[in-house]
């Protein structure tokens, strides 16, 4: 199955961004004669514009990211990331059981081959895998090259189809930080790039209630929710099903429902 590319403009402006970076030297060439600080302008701006469509996690620039979803119903998408983990995944599977809640796991490849049963229950359970990279190189994915990029997305894709053999259509940057070889990779690969509407910050907040609150106050019918497992495992092991407890109460009290959109309710974000 083949994941269609929505029609809008980040096609224009990815072009307009690396034709701004290949004409910058030639500009800086051009004014250095004039002032060596003017001509340093197009440099510094064209590094500035680039680095902001890399580390900006939802911006719109090298590509679609899809931040939320169409639906008329109180309907939420819930993310989690970094797994599949030991101390935690199990847990998170008998909360989302409890509250009859479907969720998408973004696993890291690396995990996923260590920990395959608990890969195939997720999927036992009825809910969906996605691909979060082989190693999750949150520190320098947002630089790799090409070859490095492939090589995270495909691995992390191999190891989802061997447990059991079902594509992950959809990717998540380690961190959201995603570079400029990303959106040609997924594309080839018929695969989508997936951001958030809101997440609870997890893995920086140490207290349960002030993520679940985070994730209420801006919660609204068809958003993506970002969460994670498998932090904190050593030294506050219930940290992340608790965050996931206190969700499901608080959104499910007010009727929201946790689904699994299809691939034509995805939408994008506007502005970035």
């Amino acid at each position: 199955m083949q994941f269609l590319r929505p029609a809008n403009s980040s096609d224009v402006i990815r072009a307009l961004l690396l034709g701004f970076a290949a004409v910058a030297p030639l500009l800086a060439i051009a004014l250095i004669h004039r002032n060596v600080w003017l001509a340093l302008v197009p440099l510094f701006v064209s590094h500035l514009l680039m680095l902001w469509a890399t580390l900006v996690p939802n911006c719109q620039w090298w590509g679609p990211v899809f931040t939320r979803f169409k639906t008329g119903e109180r309907e939420v998408w819930l993310t989690l990331d970094d797994g599949p983990s030991p101390a935690h995944t199990l847990k998170i599977l008998d909360l989302l059981k409890q509250f009859d809640a479907k969720a998408t796991f973004f696993v890291i490849g690396a995990n996923a081959e260590k920990y395959p049963h608990l890969v195939t229950e997720i999927l036992t359970r009825g809910h969906t895998l996605a691909n979060h990279t082989w190693s999750h190189p949150s520190g320098t994915f947002w630089c790799a090259g090409p070859a490095r990029t492939h090589c995270q997305i495909d691995r992390c894709a191999k190891t989802l189809r061997t447990i059991p053999e079902r594509p992950a259509l959809y990717f998540r940057a380690p961190a959201g930080l995603k570079n400029m070889f990303v959106h040609p990779a997924l594309a080839r690969r018929g695969m989508a790039l997936v951001g958030w509407t809101v997440r609870g910050l997890d893995t920086v907040k140490r207290d349960p209630v002030a993520v679940a609150e985070r994730i209420e106050k801006a919660i609204a019918p068809g958003a993506i929710v970002l969460l994670h497992e498998g932090h904190h495992a050593e030294s506050r092991p219930d940290f992340n099903p608790r965050c996931l407890e206190l969700i499901l109460q608080r959104l499910s009290a007010r009727g929201y429902r946790f689904v699994l959109p299809l691939p034509e309710q995805l939408v994008c974000s506007r502005g970035l």
